[in-house]
């Protein structure tokens, strides 16, 4: 006869060994990667906050040249969590550890729901495993931490766990908090508030959540973001006509927000988006649609073999940032590797549970929402062997740590050259350099229009190799240059002295 505490105490311990060997892993790959320079510019904005915040300067920011802290991009308080430990350990590794403890502790919430949907442990574990395997879960492990939408992903796990409990103030204080990681995050906000109501849920549970997100949404656009730009800067309000083909570099940052900004082929406000995306849906649908979108879809969903569209009332969870990737003309928006698929993960992995369960359902399995026991096992040991196996055609990011590393010989270059700028100075650099000069100003080369430019620096490091510079000249235009003195080079690596700099 089965032990039922031996049953519920076995599936725990289980989770914590996934929980266990998913840190560590995820842990030792992502610091591999940043000691082996293999970060790109990403963690430069994602890092200097952090340490700009600890010295005084809240969510500081350096490359651009009409803001100075990230506020002016966006209202992204999700770095704060990261801030007491980077107080008492100030490492990039810091923020590689407590990244991927943040996304490893939402599997917790992961093993609640599926444990309650099926009645289950072994489901709860079989999800959690799921969802720590699940190839965008393991992309954003590894991005140039500190994400700061991270905080908002396991909140949001936590807040549909309240939801099911009719918790309603654990979940509105959780969505709340969540709310406040980056704008885009209360659109998942309004979300929720819609699937309450699907669920018939008291009309706090959907109210509050909508009026709440809308209402903050554009406010943060419209109003908060805009009182974070330098005092020189003023954004023209831009009026123009719908073109899809339009490049939003070509006027960006403009109007109120930066973020809107990315959006100026649907229009120039909010309400000129709504508004066109209303009047034009044959054109909308086919720039929806169109093949590397589909295939961006077809690899979110794929990836959960499917199983999230089988619960189109959960899977609303994740319409709102699926909706605005796909209408996004930036191809980094619709690719499973980018830091804009967080938000979407737990619409997807919640509807996976609950479309698994009623596959289940509708095959004979589940008797009065509940799995029977005999038919489990084998269905979630497929489930977790076929999205672990996914990794390896979409080219697993922390394998790819290890196999594809910078050699160690250049890397000591890049150490060697790196000792050669002072403390102090402000440097402009390639991508990949970058990550390893901060504490300090950085400028991003090739840059643009809304950056500081590379004569803005004392010093530039370049990797000639870096594909963002090929066919831009920078590297002539300096050498050509007096003002320009190179100090030392090796190996495709110059670092250059601007003699002239203040």
């Amino acid at each position: 006869m089965t032990n039922p505490r031996a049953e519920g105490r076995f599936p725990r311990l289980a989770l914590a060994a996934l929980l266990l060997v998913f840190s560590a892993a995820l842990i030792v790959a992502g610091a591999f990667k940043y000691a082996r320079w293999g970060q790109g510019f990403d963690m430069v904005d994602f890092h200097l906050p952090i340490w700009g915040t600890l010295h005084g300067r809240f969510l500081l920011v350096s490359r651009y040249n009409f803001t100075d802290t990230f506020m002016g991009l966006d209202v992204a308080l999700g770095f704060l969590p990261a801030i007491p430990f980077y107080a008492v350990a100030p490492s990039a590794y810091t923020l590689v550890a407590v990244q991927v403890l943040l996304l490893a502790s939402a599997a917790i919430p992961v093993y609640l729901i599926a444990a309650r949907r099926f009645g289950s442990g072994w489901a709860g574990v079989a999800f959690a495993a799921a969802y720590m395997l699940y190839p965008p879960t393991q992309f954003m492990a590894m991005a140039g931490p500190f994400q700061p939408r991270i905080p908002a992903l396991v909140l949001f796990f936590w807040a549909f766990y309240f939801l099911e409990r009719e918790q309603l103030w654990p979940y509105l204080a959780t969505l709340f908090l969540a709310m406040l990681a980056r704008t885009d995050a209360a659109l998942v906000v309004v979300a929720f508030g819609m699937v309450a109501a699907l669920r018939r849920a008291r009309w706090p549970f959907a109210a509050w959540p909508m009026l709440v997100g809308l209402i903050y949404f554009y406010v943060a656009l419209t109003y908060i973001t805009p009182l974070f730009y330098n005092a020189g800067f003023h954004p023209a309000k831009v009026a123009v006509p719908f073109d899809l083909s339009r490049d939003y570099n070509d006027m960006w940052p403009c109007g109120l927000s930066p973020q809107a900004c990315y959006y100026l082929h649907l229009g120039g406000s909010l309400p000129e988006i709504a508004k066109n995306i209303i009047t034009h849906p044959v054109q909308i649908f086919f720039f929806v649609f169109q093949p590397g979108k589909l295939q961006y879809l077809a690899l979110m969903l794929g990836a959960l073999i499917f199983l999230p569209v089988f619960a189109p009332r959960e899977l609303l969870l994740a319409a709102p940032i699926l909706g605005i990737n796909l209408l996004s003309n930036r191809v980094f928006q619709y690719v499973i590797t980018e830091q804009y698929q967080i938000l979407v993960i737990p619409g997807l992995v919640i509807a996976a549970i609950y479309g698994g369960a009623w596959v289940w359902e509708k095959g004979g399995s589940l008797s009065a929402g509940v799995v029977r026991a005999q038919t489990l096992p084998p269905a979630l040991v497929a489930l977790v062997l076929i999205i672990g196996l996914l990794n390896i055609p979409l080219k697993n990011p922390a394998v790819s740590a290890f196999r594809n590393p910078e050699a160690a010989a250049r890397v000591a270059i890049m150490e060697r050259m790196r000792q050669e700028i002072p403390p102090d100075a402000v440097v402009a650099a390639t991508s990949f350099l970058a990550p390893h000069l901060l504490p300090r100003r950085l400028y991003y080369i090739p840059g643009g229009k809304m950056h500081h430019q590379i004569d803005e620096a004392a010093y530039a490091f370049i990797d000639t190799r870096a594909s963002a510079i090929q066919g831009t000249g920078v590297v002539a235009a300096l050498r050509a240059n007096p003002r320009w003195q190179v100090v030392d080079e090796q190996d495709d690596l110059v670092l250059f002295h601007n003699v002239g700099a203040p």
